[in-house]
C-alpha cells in the first residue's frame, strides 16, 4: 500500500470514529420514543413530542 493510500483510509477511520463517538454534539435524543433528532429541531420527527429545550 503506498503512502498516500494508506494516509487517506487513516483520514477515513478517524473521521468515522469521530462522528460514531460524538452523536449528541448533531442530534437530541426523543425522550418519548428514543428517536434522534437535529438539535434545532423543536419537535421529534417520529412521534412529534415536544423536544425539551437545553440551556446549556
Amino acid at each position: 500500500m503506498s503512502a498516500g493510500a494508506y494516509v487517506v483510509v487513516m483520514l477515513a477511520v478517524i473521521a468515522v470514529c469521530t462522528l460514531v463517538s460524538v452523536p449528541p454534539l448533531f442530534f437530541r435524543k426523543c425522550v418519548r420514543c428514543g428517536t434522534r433528532n437535529f438539535i434545532e429541531a423543536r419537535n421529534c420527527r417520529s412521534c412529534e413530542a415536544p423536544l425539551p429545550y437545553d440551556s446549556a
